[in-house]
């Protein structure tokens, strides 16, 4: 599945470059976005070394994780990814654009993270930085 045809062009510069972990709330300042988001912020070598980019959202709105306004379109994002109006959660995108999990609150930084390692394109990213 395509950036482009998932999110539009917002997400394209991420594609092969970057595995996208968004969090979902009706409202950004929901405390279990915020607690979520807030286990992995904790975690930057390991976000960094997985080339995790992390993105806080609700229907209307996508912020970065230094909590600026992201340019990305929230309501194409719900649209093109069939999200429940409802839905609070995170949602995993792979480097290839892919959904790679679709987690409600609360979720650890190890599920992700152990989800990440298992993937082959993260196991050959492992084999080639230790060579």
């Amino acid at each position: 599945m395509a950036y482009s045809q998932t999110f539009g062009q917002d997400l394209d510069s991420y594609k092969w470059k970057n595995r996208l972990l968004l969090f979902v709330a009706q409202h950004i300042n929901d405390n279990a976005l915020s607690a979520n988001l807030n286990a992995f912020t904790k975690e930057q070598k390991k976000l960094t070394d997985r080339d995790l980019v992390l993105f806080a959202m609700s229907p209307k709105k996508v912020y970065n994780q230094d909590n600026s306004k992201s340019n990305l379109n929230a309501e194409l994002i719900y649209k093109q990814l069939k999200l429940a109006p409802d839905f609070e959660g995170v949602l995993l995108i792979g480097k290839d654009g892919g959904i790679k999990l679709t987690k409600a609150y609360p979720l650890t930084p190890e599920v992700v993270f152990d989800k990440i390692d298992g993937m082959p394109m993260r196991q050959s990213e492992m084999r080639s930085r230790k060579d």
